[in-house]
């Protein structure tokens, strides 16, 4: 069992399936933030947060049992940055060089949801 947050509205995911409707839901949307978490609070982790303004997306993993976290690398060559709006309203900017394919992001929130909160291992990490 995990909770998923879907711009601010919690559910519980007890199944791949409702795992799987959640992320079509998502991708329904211009624009998202998602928690997929084992806690009830992301910060107690483990917990996997995907960020995504139409095609662009990354992820934010946070261990919950230090204060190591870490987000995605997609091409560190990119330059520039991409807004993200959160669901409390403000609007954040993150480097391109972050980005990853926003299918790359749903697999790994699936390999997370699979391996009880594992950081996903498809995904090139680095640490913050």
């Amino acid at each position: 069992m995990m909770e998923l947050n879907l711009h601010g509205e919690p559910r519980e995911i007890d199944s791949l399936l409702a795992l799987q409707q959640a992320l079509q839901e998502a991708r329904a949307l211009a624009q998202c933030e998602l928690w997929l978490t084992r806690a009830t609070e992301a910060e107690q982790g483990p917990a996997l947060c995907m960020l995504r303004n139409g095609g662009d997306a990354w992820l934010m993993y946070l261990s919950g049992q230090d204060d190591l976290s870490f987000h995605s690398l997609g091409d560190e060559e990119a330059e520039g940055t991409c807004s993200y709006l959160l669901s409390n309203g403000q609007v954040d900017e993150y480097p391109e060089a972050w980005c990853v394919e926003v299918e790359q992001c749903q697999r790994a929130c699936i390999a997370f949801f699979r391996t009880g909160g594992a950081r996903p291992a498809s995904i090139a990490w680095e640490a913050d």
